[in-house]
């Protein structure tokens, strides 16, 4: 009981980094060779290194490319996101074939009974998949689009 109260105090005291401001990196991300790294500086500044396959530009944020930058950061960060959702449903689409092919080679009456269902899933994983092919490369375009316009 006494441990588990020390512990509660310690962590809800505040260390001398969390009553200052922070400088300093607050936030990258990486996908297709597209990056970013947000470092924040003095009075509340913010740069940005922004690249695409190592040629690195630095940007300090102003009212006009503060909108751009931050539509950069996010078709980066949805990439990302949007290739794991194509991947995975690439992976469920391959799982519901495996399963086809044993139930194929054991039984071609469980196949012939259950086909429907399966037609479906893949049905599922297919859509999926095509839909999640077009989102990135919709934001692949954005993302060059966005670096373009941020680094000429």
């Amino acid at each position: 009981m006494l441990f588990s109260f020390a512990l509660i105090l310690s962590a809800c005291s505040q260390a001398e980094e969390d009553t200052q401001e922070y400088l300093g990196v607050i936030g990258d991300g990486k996908a297709f060779g597209y990056e970013y790294t947000v470092t924040k500086e003095q009075n509340n500044k913010f740069s940005w290194k922004i690249g695409y396959k190592g040629d690195i530009s630095i940007i300090e944020e102003s009212n006009a490319n503060e909108e751009d930058l931050i539509n950069y950061m996010y078709a980066v960060n949805d990439s990302k996101l949007v290739l794991v959702k194509l991947i995975t449903s690439v992976s469920y689409f391959l799982i519901v074939i495996i399963i086809v092919f044993i139930l194929f080679k054991k039984n071609r009456k469980v196949l012939k009974d259950s086909g429907i269902i399966i037609s479906i899933f893949a049905g599922i994983a297919i859509y999926i998949a095509f839909q999640a092919s077009f989102d990135l490369i919709s934001l692949l375009q954005n993302t060059k689009y966005y670096y373009l316009t941020l680094t000429n």
